[in-house]
């Protein structure tokens, strides 16, 4: 079934009850998901990676291009005995972005900048990027190795439920910083906080997304200037964070991780 992605906020109850409940395997494709642009309020479909994240069994993917869209469909539709959900936003389609490695669940990392530190085995940044948000997440990555910050930047392809990889993953690095196209209240960001602190892992984590607000009519990119989700804005927010300017703040730079489990 395919629908705007501000429509299934209508649909919610269906999807919980009629759907998840019966463990049914029904996939919905969600058009128009994250910023909309001159659509205006109504139509930015920015609500689903918070709305959906209590659904009981339910699996979601936020496909990052064409090829990872139609790998998606087809693990979608395999699927007999819960919910899927794939999201994908408004607009041309770019590039396809290819992994350096895929793990065994199914997480895609696709840039992985300098050498971890010789003593703790550590990068700088984990970024996880959700969707559409993966190419901002790239040139951030690329600003900070100007600054020579290290740093890992992942795709989880499917954000729901959270892959444990990614969760091992933020053991590696200083500061984890989670860079999605809806809510950031209740999100993937915050979904990803929970699986770390439930796996004992301490490493600061930055949730960046949208606030939960009615955004006016403007631009794709005015959009993510004004949220502060544009490329430049996170790197400065990083390098600040990295030099304990601002909070999160990293962990310092040769310091082990301390974990409870």
């Amino acid at each position: 079934m395919a629908l705007y992605a501000t429509f299934l906020n209508r649909g919610f109850d269906q999807l919980l009850m009629d759907v998840a409940l019966h463990k049914a395997g029904v996939t919905l494709v969600l058009d128009r998901s994250g910023i909309t642009g001159p659509d205006g309020a109504s139509h930015h479909g920015m609500w689903d990676l918070a709305l959906l994240q209590f659904i009981p069994g339910l699996y979601m993917a936020a496909p990052r291009d064409a090829a990872t869209l139609r790998e998606a469909l087809r693990e979608a539709v395999a699927i007999d005995d819960a919910p899927t959900v794939i999201r994908y936003p408004k607009g041309s389609v770019g590039e396809d972005i290819p992994a350096l490695e895929r793990r065994e669940d199914g997480v895609d990392v696709l840039v992985r900048t300098g050498a971890a530190h010789p003593q703790t085995g550590q990068r700088d940044v984990l970024f996880v990027a959700v969707g559409a948000m993966v190419r901002v997440a790239l040139e951030v990555s690329q600003i900070l190795e100007t600054h020579r910050v290290h740093s890992t930047v992942v795709d989880p392809r499917w954000v729901m439920p959270v892959p444990a990889s990614v969760v091992e993953l933020t053991r590696d690095h200083r500061i984890v910083v989670t860079i999605e196209d809806g809510v950031r209240s209740g999100g993937v960001g915050a979904r990803i906080r929970q699986e770390m602190r439930a796996a004992g892992v301490d490493t600061a984590l930055s949730e960046l997304g949208l606030p939960a607000e009615f955004i006016p009519h403007a631009s794709r990119e005015e959009i993510l200037e004004e949220t502060g989700l544009s490329a430049e804005t996170i790197a400065a927010d990083v390098l600040a964070q990295l030099a304990g300017d601002k909070v999160p703040f990293a962990r310092e730079e040769g310091q082990k991780p301390r974990h409870t489990h």
